[in-house]
């Protein structure tokens, strides 16, 4: 017998017990809220290049950026404007994203960066 795509990945009789958890029970969507998941996507696709560690193996770049984690987890709302502020405009080693953030998108990601 041949299972079709949808047999294997959308509840047939081929799927591993595993692969059957609800998106809920992972750890990282019990921590975050909805708001906090955007902005962690919106990390991972723009900022993690810089500001993530990496396991430096032979010829692998360092880290450009700094670590973000706990930088902003008790800021003040001053503090957080001073932070839009520069994720907008950028600065000497960081880019601006001014025209490839939307205002959604920058209150998502600040709201990611304060759970780091």
């Amino acid at each position: 017998m041949m299972l079709g795509f949808a047999d294997i990945f959308f509840g047939g009789t081929a799927c591993l017990p595993a692969q059957n958890k609800p998106v809920s029970a992972l750890p990282a969507a019990e921590k975050l809220n909805e708001q906090e998941m955007r902005g962690e996507g919106l990390f991972l696709q723009r900022c993690s290049l810089c500001h993530l560690p990496r396991k430096l193996k032979f010829g692998s770049p360092p880290v450009i950026g700094p670590s973000l984690s706990g930088q902003f987890k008790d800021s003040t709302p001053d503090q957080q404007k001073i932070l839009r502020g520069f994720i907008l405009k950028g600065g000497p080693d960081m880019p601006g994203f001014q025209y490839g953030l939307e205002p959604k998108e920058l209150e998502d990601l600040i709201a990611f960066l304060k759970t780091l």
